[in-house]
């Protein structure tokens, strides 16, 4: 009898020896080998404990399981690809290459409820800006289920994908759009931004996991702020008085720093794993925006 915990230790073994990179929403060999071992398997990750380790794991996923383990191993697909779901805080999300897998740390803001960041009372108009799949704005909606919240992306592969996801969380909204372009001014309290913006550097380093991501949704050109630059501007016109801009930089924090004097990031404190997330209030946005208009 092979037993869910004998298959568990030979698939992060198998992990282990195959030096998987683990980047897209696990942090180790073994919560992947959790993941893949229970999705071959039809279980639910969250719905599953560990009263299942002993019991005899199924012949049919054992055949599953291979095929997802010669994707992870040999093609070094990431899990969310090969698994075709991901989860982000208590929602799961279709996921496949036409938008990046869902693993922002900007969702930790998001779970609790923007404190102690926004000033005002619960936001009436989010968005979610380079959406991808839609995962953070939909997340949002699940905190804030008065609110009214808009998804965009440039990329109409992962406003598709938003919209199959919308299907099962549902938004107020998904558009293609540029940025914020399309945004009417003082309309927005509160802007998730989570942007390409892997610098050149990085992107000639990526792990071979990211290369199966849309490049779209990484490249950030030379210092990883092309995109940024663009929507901090806008962010200042859309944002209402005592709204705010939630952004993920990633390693381009640096860049971020040393953008404006005018402009100084508000570096956020992260308790669940990842950094460069910065939050930007509508005020100094304001402020900066206008002296950069006076600078012209």
């Amino acid at each position: 009898m092979t037993t869910f915990r004998d298959i568990l230790i030979s698939t992060e073994n198998r992990l282990i020896d195959a030096e998987v990179f683990c980047g897209h929403g696990y942090e180790s060999e073994h919560d992947e080998a959790v993941a893949l071992v229970l999705a071959a398997a039809s279980l639910s990750p969250h719905e599953t404990g560990t009263e299942v380790l002993d019991e005899t794991y199924p012949a049919e996923a054992e055949e599953i399981l291979g095929g997802y383990l010669s994707a992870r191993c040999e093609e070094r697909l990431p899990v969310a690809y090969i698994t075709g779901e991901a989860w982000l805080g208590p929602l799961c999300f279709k996921s496949d290459r036409r938008a990046l897998v869902p693993r922002s740390p900007v969702a930790e803001l998001v779970l609790n409820e923007l404190q102690p960041w926004y000033e005002g009372s619960s936001p009436s108009v989010i968005v979610d800006v380079c959406c991808g799949g839609g995962s953070l704005g939909m997340l949002a909606k699940w905190v804030f289920p008065d609110a009214q919240v808009l998804l965009s992306d440039i990329d109409a592969d992962a406003v598709n994908l938003a919209r199959e996801n919308a299907e099962v969380h549902a938004v107020d909204a998904v558009v293609r759009a540029d940025l914020l372009a399309w945004c009417a001014d003082d309309s927005v309290d509160v802007i998730l931004a989570n942007p390409p913006y892997v610098d050149a550097e990085d992107m000639r380093d990526l792990p071979p996991e990211y290369l199966h991501e849309p490049g779209l949704a990484l490249r950030g050109g030379e210092d990883g702020l092309d995109l940024v630059r663009v929507m901090l501007v806008d962010a200042a016109r859309i944002l209402r008085a005592g709204g705010m801009l939630i952004l993920e930089v990633g390693n381009s924090v640096e860049a971020l720093e040393g953008l404006s004097p005018l402009l100084p990031p508000l570096w956020v404190e992260l308790e669940r794993g990842g950094h460069g997330v910065a939050v930007f209030m509508a005020q100094d946005l304001a402020q900066w925006a206008a002296y950069e208009t006076r600078a012209q």
